[in-house]
């Protein structure tokens, strides 16, 4: 029992609850993360950690984005909210640090892990098409009023974690990587596929251009590994004919569109703003914009934020007001409650653990930042458990695994 329990085991067992958590439950989410903070605490190596922590700019930098709202919590005077929001970026502060508690990360258990989370993402895809199967058309039908499929978890944060299977899938594919038998890879690369469709059926808009994203780096990656330029001309046109004909054939992803199309003349007109999503989307944003002209230094406090955007819309979009909506995009969060200097630091933060170690080199930690960084776009992302939970996870053993290849580099 004494050599089961140790700091190998807890931390990979602590991983592995994050990782149901992901889709199945918060609690076990919640545990997964104390786990590894309880790990890190009762370790006789604690201080060679945090060493070995405070020399790696790659972890503390995205420990310093929960600093970051901390610090502008002393010009905020809702402290209450200001709580609530530091509570939800606990993971940032954390997580970067207690990883290092697993005293061995190779790359076995890196695509162990990568290998259960797909499993995960297609069992969760299989159970969202079964409930679509019961009744299709009536699901249709409200893909017109901006609804979509049932799906396990949120659907937006769930169609980014099916689009970072899509490029999990190709990736061990390519590794050739199998738990026991060799048809798994090839099996893989056929789910693979399914995942794509099923985004298609799906048609979440922010799911689809990350998707897209994704397969047009796969192409540019292939063409230029293997400098077969014409394949990259066929392989190009195809995927433009084949989003050409998602649009035109499959209802789900037609009925999105339209609702698109509606939810914008609606706002460009300024009518009905209270019952279309697009609409609070845009309207946070046009806030956000406003609180960072008005405070561009050092924004308006995270604890304040939410109040900011209210009072804009009572100003300005009645119709938004009282919803408690904050800016729909994490970099015009990001800089709304933390000025544009804070923004700077957040997007240092974020994009140099793809610099760290050449990380750009592996295909598979490009795509997780192509997700992630799109879908800061359109979403406040970081602004909720399970976006904080899937970025800070996947990008701390990205990094863990860059260690473990550069370290058998030099070894």
């Amino acid at each position: 029992m004494r050599q089961w329990l140790n700091h190998q085991f807890i931390g990979i067992l602590s991983l592995t609850l994050i990782l149901i958590g992901l889709l199945l439950s918060n609690a076990a989410m919640s545990i997964g993360m104390i786990g590894l903070t309880v790990n890190t605490i009762f370790n006789k190596d604690f201080v060679l950690i945090f060493k070995r922590f405070i020399r790696h700019p790659a972890l503390w930098g995205l420990s310093g984005i929960f600093i970051l709202y901390a610090i502008s919590g002393l010009y905020s005077e809702n402290i209450p909210f200001l709580i609530d929001r530091l509570r939800m970026k606990l993971p940032f502060l954390l997580l970067p640090f207690t990883i290092l508690s697993i005293p061995v990360f190779h790359k076995k258990l890196y695509y162990k892990l990568l290998y259960l989370f797909f499993i995960l993402v297609v069992m969760g895809c299989l159970y969202s098409v079964t409930l679509f199967l019961q009744d299709p058309w009536e699901i249709m039908e409200r893909y017109k009023q901006g609804q979509v499929l049932p799906t396990p978890v949120m659907h937006i944060r769930f169609s980014l974690m099916v689009a970072y299977a899509v490029g999990i899938g190709w990736y061990l594919y390519q590794e050739r990587f199998f738990l026991r038998y060799a048809w798994e890879p090839l099996a893989m690369l056929v789910l693979t596929a399914l995942l794509v469709a099923y985004l298609h059926l799906l048609a979440v808009r922010s799911g689809l251009v990350v998707l897209y994203s994704v397969l047009l780096f796969l192409l540019i990656w292939a063409v230029v590994r293997h400098r077969r330029y014409w394949l990259g001309v066929v392989a190009g046109s195809a995927l433009l004919l084949a989003g050409w004909l998602a649009m035109r054939f499959v209802p789900s992803l037609q009925n999105k569109l339209d609702y698109t199309r509606y939810g914008l003349y609606l706002f460009q007109h300024r009518t009905n703003l209270e019952e279309l999503s697009d609409s609070y989307r845009l309207g946070s944003m046009l806030a956000g914009a406003d609180i960072v002209r008005r405070h561009p230094s050092t924004g308006i406090g995270v604890g304040d934020i939410r109040q900011a955007c209210e009072d804009y819309y009572r100003l300005h979009l009645p119709a938004l007001h009282g919803r408690g909506l904050m800016p729909h995009n994490q970099y015009l969060f990001v800089a709304a409650a933390t000025g544009l200097l804070g923004l700077c630091y957040f997007i240092w933060a974020i994009i140099y653990p793809l610099l760290y170690k050449k990380s750009y080199n592996n295909p598979l930690i490009v795509i997780f930042h192509i997700i992630m960084l799109l879908s800061f776009v359109p979403e406040h992302t970081l602004e909720t458990q399970l976006g904080t939970a899937i970025y800070i996870l996947f990008v701390i053993l990205g990094i863990r695994f860059q260690d473990a290849v550069m370290e058998n580099q030099v070894t």
